[in-house]
């Protein structure tokens, strides 16, 4: 038996792609990763609270893990080609369409990874226009900002429980802003919300508009169970409504979900053959960095015990 010499391509750099590389790399085996940054990572620098999802060890922010990831790159010289934006895929010929520096180029591959990850989804200009100093999407960088204000928290998952929590370490008032008819988060998180004495929860409601003059001061929304109209003074708007998929290059090609997540089946094969997905873009996939890298880790042992593995 032998390995076969297939050319395997990844898109994103982030770590579950990295993690992927690695398995890759130390088997000698031909890939090239296209990463539309000039630093891998993906979204690790956004990060500025602690990391602490690792058994072996904790981060102060994204960018000291970066500056690790970075040290694993540069100690393997793992294959990847900076400054690629990928423009569109073509799975008939197996011919991906890029762009490197301003430069129009193509790349063939026999194997497709795609890890292009996630982003934070924002909320519609129409309310948030004019108030873009107070309002956020991530909080732990700009923690003094809230001391002694009274917060709206847009959301009803992990990562709205999660900041109301660390915001009413400091703030005079949360208010959880959550469409749905209850909280979705973990039961643990719902609890400590509901236990704490400066937050406060209005399930079924939604965000109507924004008032004020150079800085927020209200916000209204409306009760979905009743119609009732609601006014509540604010100074500061943290929106966690969720994640996009940055799974644009793949529409149409791959069968997604209703939110635009690769639906992947076993050992992240997609509905197309020899194209395969990994990281925060699989529909269903729980948003953590160790768990990600276990995609990327898991999928390369696949690669080289069975994908791969030519009899000679």
């Amino acid at each position: 038996m032998r390995y076969s010499d297939k050319k395997i391509v990844i898109i994103g750099a982030g770590p579950a792609a990295l993690s992927l590389a690695a398995s890759l790399e130390f088997a000698n085996l031909p890939y090239t990763i296209l990463e539309k940054k000039a630093f891998v990572g993906g979204q690790l620098p956004l990060i500025h609270n602690e990391l602490d999802d690792f058994i072996v060890g904790t981060y102060s922010d994204g960018k000291d893990f970066v500056g690790r990831v970075m040290e694993f790159y540069e100690k393997y010289n793992l294959k990847v080609e900076f400054e690629s934006r990928v423009e569109g895929i073509d799975n008939l010929s197996k011919t991906i369409y890029y762009t490197k520096k301003g430069e129009k180029k193509t790349l063939k591959y026999d194997i497709l990874v795609v890890a292009t990850g996630s982003r934070c989804k924002k909320a519609e200009k129409s309310l948030t226009k004019g108030y873009e100093k107070d309002i956020y999407y991530r909080i732990s960088h700009n923690l003094d900002d809230f001391v002694d204000k009274k917060v709206a928290v847009i959301g009803g998952g992990d990562n709205a429980t999660i900041a109301a929590l660390k915001l009413a370490e400091t703030a005079e008032k949360i208010l959880l802003i959550n469409k749905n008819k209850s909280l979705v988060s973990r039961p643990d998180l719902i609890t400590y919300v509901n236990n704490h004495p400066k937050i406060t929860t209005f399930n079924k409601c939604e965000p109507d508009k924004i008032n004020g003059d150079s800085s927020i001061t209200s916000i209204e929304c409306t009760d979905k169970s009743t119609g009732t109209k609601l006014k509540f003074d604010i100074d500061k708007i943290v929106f966690k409504i969720g994640y996009l998929p940055n799974t644009e290059i793949v529409s149409g090609i791959l069968n997604l979900d209703e939110k635009g997540y690769v639906i992947t089946h076993k050992r992240y094969q997609t509905s197309e053959k020899d194209i395969f997905a990994i990281g925060d873009i699989v529909s269903g996939a729980y948003k953590r960095i160790a768990i990600v890298m276990g995609h990327g880790t898991e999928l390369g042992n696949y690669f080289l015990k069975e994908y791969l593995i030519e009899e000679t």
